[in-house]
């Protein structure tokens, strides 16, 4: 069965192959890629979470990419997914944040067939750009991102990286771009966001593992950005609507000598009074500090290594199972409050680049490896192999309700991968 969905996703592809080169001729650029992975999720024995040993998931994903650009006045950009996923997978303890369809959705999913199988299409990008001197208009769906960490990057708010972060998730969003000089402007970015409040209850959701909030109301959501350039330090200033609040930020970005140093900080105020599901003691949201320090360097050999700590205000050490709802119900970035971050890739010849990084969380001092090689077969196509190593303490509770989590990468389980990307 998914042989004869794949086949289908390839055939979709190669009938855009001949309009390339009428895209040629023409103010039409039409491109795209086939991108095919399996994963293996090698599960720890904890029956509250995992129904199975193993766990695999197959994916496969054809992108249809149409561009066009008149004459700097206006441009269009039009990104087309057919996907096909079949996973064993039933719970999202297993993190599938390596998955191809790490992607937010929303009406666009299809119910699946049966238990395992998946299959849906949608636009992941829509949108019309319009030029006029200083000024950008954006209008549609469009990807959305700002800020410079690697790891926890807190001026990224719009949606999640998926195929290895190569394409990100489009939002229904209008985007303003007005440049004041030649090093400086504004962004401005306006799109429909939920909101929690008081009002709304949980649902105890046996898929996530978790409780969900529920209650969620429509709101119009709100991003300002102003940023410039001093003596070649980049400076920026932030306003966000968050769901739970209002956030403003600072982020400042520039070198001492050769080595580039970088910070983000945020402050979340405005959040409402929402008690924890359950058992659980406290609130699920409350005003917090956020900081991302980082520090990046590329040696003459392509050696590039990157470091960050984050400082998580609302991570909390003492109570992981609360810091796991949080985390589940998209409210907070990590389950403790302070993690470190080391990143290095390395291209070993033109044709193979090399990477890994590692995380740890200083308070129950688990990590987090991820390793990933990428290999060049041809012009157009790559092969990529890698994997995630999660060592720390594992849970001992006795239902998801009240997991008693003894560390942040310990709830984890370890995961490997490998990928065929073909563009054309």
């Amino acid at each position: 069965m998914f042989l004869y969905k794949y086949i289908k996703i390839l055939l979709i592809a190669l009938i855009f192959l001949p309009f390339r080169s009428f895209a040629q001729d023409s103010l039409i650029d039409i491109s795209g890629s086939i991108q095919t992975g399996y994963k293996l999720y090698d599960n720890y024995s904890f029956a509250p979470y995992f129904d199975k040993d193993i766990a695999r998931d197959f994916s496969s994903v054809a992108r249809i990419i149409i561009e066009s650009d008149s004459h700097n006045e206006y441009s269009y950009e039009l990104h087309a997914v057919q996907a096909y996923d079949y996973s064993n997978i039933y719970t999202g303890v297993t993190d599938r944040d390596t998955s191809m369809l790490f992607v937010d959705l929303d009406d666009n999913w299809t119910k699946k067939t049966d238990t395992d199988q998946a299959a849906y299409y949608y636009l992941d990008r829509a949108n019309i750009k319009f030029a006029a001197q200083d000024l950008d208009i954006h209008f549609g769906r469009l990807a959305v991102s700002f800020g410079k960490p690697f790891f926890w990057n807190l001026f990224d708010y719009y949606g999640e990286p998926y195929l290895n972060q190569e394409y990100k998730a489009g939002i229904d969003a209008l985007r303003l771009d007005k440049a004041i000089s030649n090093l400086g402007g504004v962004n401005m970015v306006i799109n429909k966001q939920k909101t929690l409040t008081q009002s709304g209850s949980y649902l105890e959701n046996t898929a996530a593992q978790s409780y969900q909030r529920l209650g969620l109301e429509e709101e119009v959501g709100l991003l300002l950005r102003g940023y410039t350039t001093v003596q070649d330090t980049d400076y920026a200033l932030l306003y966000k609507r968050e769901p739970e609040g209002h956030r403003i930020g600072i982020e400042i970005d520039g070198e001492i000598g050769s080595v580039n140093f970088y910070d983000e900080m945020t402050y979340l105020w405005g959040s409402e009074k929402i008690l924890m599901p359950g058992s659980y003691q406290g609130n699920l949201l409350k005003n917090y500090l956020m900081n991302v320090l980082g520090v990046n360097y590329r040696f003459n050999n392509s050696l590039q290594i990157t470091a960050e700590h984050l400082f998580n205000g609302i991570g909390d050490s003492n109570n992981l199972d609360a810091s796991d709802i949080r985390y589940k119900n998209g409210v907070s970035t990590s389950l403790n409050d302070h993690l470190s971050g080391v990143s290095l890739s390395y291209d070993f010849n033109p044709l193979l680049i090399g990477r890994y990084d590692a995380k740890l969380a200083w308070a129950d001092s688990s990590h987090q490896h991820n390793f990933s090689f990428v290999q060049s077969i041809t012009e157009n196509v790559d092969f990529i192999a890698g994997g995630q190593i999660n060592i720390g303490d594992r849970p001992n509770g006795t239902d998801w309700q009240n997991p008693n989590i003894q560390s942040e990468f310990g709830r984890l389980s370890d995961k490997y991968y490998l990928e065929l990307k073909c563009y054309f």
